[in-house]
């Protein structure tokens, strides 16, 4: 959808950006690049709550949404086996049943291929979006370009997969298939037992995230960018000089901007008055692991089909990251999920030693798995950039980009009709 032309030049047009994650500070840096005045507000530091414990994967690869047509017949066995790594908290199951039900609806085969095909469009412009913020921040270091690995225990697996597989591939996606042998050949820490496999031969992977968004939030500052370490609570439009917008902060003060860009992740409705209080936004609770000093067992990310989790060498350690917990965003840590991971990371290596730390993140998630890219239905001065599911990371620096152009007047490179706000009317 395009917006109306700006009615100020780039550097009279100040910009708030609400939200120091990944996707806020990709979209900061962008609009800087424009030539926009840009402030970022957040009450947390930059790049430490969901940005901070991902699997740190740029997955242009993965179109497949979670959605899928078997899930509705697995759910039983996800939801009550012992070992599993989905769980969906009761009381939260009842009270936001409508989302759910949603959930499930877009599980359907025409569904999933339409997701699939809509995501597979915007994965293909994911380095178009990172790369210049990538240059621009002097980030080479932080990335690793040795494929991403998916690997399966089983025969059965991997044939269930085909379908999945088969989209991807539809979808330009290039991989290489791989037999027991080739796994241990590139992977030769892996414990034995894992038949199929597949490697993602262009998948980059980031060495440590926070460090990432670090960079980002570093390079803005250095580019008369501005930073406010304020929650915002709601947005108002204003009929002064200051700008058209005037949004309040938990300190009680009021902040004026011509525009504003909600990149708060699965805390976005949290905000009033920017029209996200319709929206199907929920919370994909996921978890990591972390064994420190032991990224030297590992060459290159590894997903583990089955158990729901990627195996990523980082900086700092080697990460388990994964599972997925319907449990809304005020419910304590779930210590059954932490366990999870351990106990595959000990299946999947020899590690003699426990976790060195675990983290808990949410991941903002629509029913149909994918964001929300498009302007407010309240106001085209209030844009939104959130519910990216699994793949913020991924889909940060393009996602930046096109905003940049839309608050720009321009009609953005890649159809964003898919990814509107509306669409759940």
């Amino acid at each position: 959808m395009q917006g109306p032309l700006p009615t100020k030049s780039p550097n009279d047009t100040h910009i708030a950006i609400v939200g120091a994650g990944i996707v806020g500070m990709s979209c900061a840096l962008w609009l800087r690049k424009k030539g926009f005045k840009v402030t970022v507000l957040d009450g947390n530091s930059p790049g430490t709550i969901t940005s901070y414990g991902n699997a740190c994967i740029i997955a242009d690869y993965a179109c497949v949404p979670v959605n899928a047509p078997n899930l509705i017949s697995r759910l039983p066995s996800l939801l009550f086996s012992a070992n599993r790594p989905l769980s969906i908290d009761p009381f939260h199951a009842i009270t936001h049943l409508p989302w759910l039900m949603a959930f499930l609806r877009h599980c359907k085969a025409p569904e999933v291929e339409r997701i699939t095909n809509t995501l597979g469009k915007l994965l293909l412009e994911t380095n178009s979006g990172l790369d210049p913020l990538i240059e621009m921040t002097s980030s080479q270091d932080l990335f690793k370009k040795e494929g991403c690995m998916y690997v399966y225990q089983s025969s059965v697996s991997y044939k269930k997969a085909k379908a999945s597989n088969q989209s991807r591939a539809d979808n330009h996606v290039q991989f290489t298939q791989l037999d027991s042998n080739d796994i241990m050949d590139l992977e030769p820490n892996i414990k034995p037992g894992f038949d199929k496999g597949l490697l993602f031969n262009n998948a980059r992977q980031v060495l440590n995230p926070k460090h990432l968004v670090d960079r980002y939030f570093q390079t803005f500052v250095e580019n008369q960018g501005h930073y406010l370490h304020q929650h915002v609570l709601n947005v108002e439009h204003q009929r002064t000089s200051g700008g058209n917008l005037s949004l309040a902060l938990a300190n009680g003060t009021r902040f004026a901007a011509d525009k504003a860009v909600i990149c708060c992740g699965a805390f976005s409705k949290t905000i009033q008055g920017i029209g996200a209080n319709k929206l199907p936004l929920d919370t994909e609770r996921g978890y990591h692991v972390q064994f420190k000093n032991q990224q030297s067992l590992l060459n290159r990310p590894v997903g583990w089909a089955e158990a729901g989790l990627y195996a990523t060498p980082t900086n700092e350690g080697l990460r388990f990251a994964g599972t997925v917990e319907i449990a809304g965003l005020s419910k304590p840590a779930n210590p059954r999920n932490i366990a999870y991971l351990n106990n595959k990371a000990h299946q999947m290596f020899a590690l003699d030693e426990s976790y060195s730390s675990d983290w808990l993140g949410y991941r903002p998630t629509f029913p149909d798995s994918l964001p929300v890219i498009d302007y407010s239905p309240n106001s085209h001065d209030i844009l939104f950039a959130f519910g990216h599911q699994h793949i913020g990371l991924t889909l940060a620096g393009i996602t930046g980009k096109i905003i940049a152009e839309l608050i720009l007047g321009n009609k953005p490179e890649v159809d964003i009709s898919g990814f509107s706000a509306r669409r759940f009317e």
